[in-house]
């Protein structure tokens, strides 16, 4: 593209703003920690949709083990790109979200809820988002 230019807007000063966090965060007696995201659709190419058994044997055998600290548990419907076909998929979903420290046992525990999502439910994908965060329970 010929002729285009790229403007990059000022920066905020966030050293105020990220000192602010923190200080919001000590006094509510909050930790550093993660939020982590997990999406996962319920429809399946070549079979019914995930069934809420299905759904609760995997969350109780699969997730919970990784996370029995606590966890909570969304009805979604989500929305998504075939990557083979192009077409645009609704569906209903789930999401999970958790509340963790970071360890080091963290990306094992989230490579294989996502794998053996993936494989025995034929999905594409499993959706996950981490961000940090402050917390406090």
């Amino acid at each position: 593209m010929a002729g285009c230019t790229s403007v990059h807007a000022p920066r905020p000063d966030t050293t105020h703003s990220q000192s602010s966090t923190v200080a919001l965060c000590q006094v509510l007696n909050g930790q550093d920690m993660l939020s982590v995201t997990l999406m996962f659709g319920l429809t399946r190419p070549n079979a019914p949709n995930v069934t809420q058994a299905e759904w609760d044997a995997f969350l109780h055998n699969t997730v919970t083990p990784r996370f029995p600290s606590g966890l909570s548990v969304l009805e979604a419907s989500g929305q998504w790109q075939d990557r083979e076909t192009g077409r645009i998929i609704q569906e209903p979903s789930r999401i999970v979200q958790v509340i963790t420290p970071f360890t080091p046992g963290l990306a094992n525990s989230l490579n294989t809820i996502q794998n053996t999502y993936a494989k025995r439910f034929q999905q594409q994908s499993v959706g996950l988002v981490i961000k940090p965060v402050c917390a406090s329970f």
